[in-house]
């Protein structure tokens, strides 16, 4: 059974905001925030959620991107179903609210650190960034650091 998530990319004056894990399957990879859906939780109030928890910043105007399938460790099978958002709206000051040790750090688009991110970035990022709709699988190998095969549909 798939564990359902979100990731929420916040966008602003050019830089994208990236927090690097310091526990858990992303640890040590800058990424979006987000995280597992609570039960009875939608993507949606997930993602204004999780990004309130770990970033401080209320989140409005989400763009709903699409699903991302994660098949990892060289299975064929689900492992995680990310809903992907992002906004160049919010409120707040921005401060590292979880209890994870994570580091908060605005990066410019142009900058990105996709040495320390997660490889699937690189393939879907771009669409992202042009405000793009689409589906995605990525399968990783057994060791989950490369990629074996992926897909993208891009939606109208």
């Amino acid at each position: 059974m798939a564990t359902v998530a979100t990731l929420v990319e916040i966008i602003s004056d050019g830089k994208l905001l990236l927090k690097r894990a310091t526990r858990g399957i992303s640890k040590s990879k800058w990424n979006g925030v987000g995280g597992k859906l609570d039960q009875g939780e939608t993507p949606e109030q997930n993602a204004v959620r999780e990004t309130l928890e770990e970033t401080g910043l209320t989140a409005s105007n989400l763009f709903y991107h699409g699903l991302i399938n994660f098949h990892n460790y060289g299975k064929d099978d689900v492992d995680f179903a990310v809903h992907l958002f992002s906004t160049k709206d919010f409120l707040g000051e921005m401060s590292l609210k979880s209890d994870d040790g994570g580091e908060l750090q605005w990066f410019p688009i142009d900058k990105l650190p996709m040495e320390s991110m997660w490889k699937d970035d690189e393939y879907w990022m771009p669409l992202l960034l042009q405000g793009k709709k689409f589906d995605a699988d990525f399968y990783f190998d057994e060791t989950n650091k490369n990629i074996i095969r992926h897909e993208i549909k891009v939606k109208k």
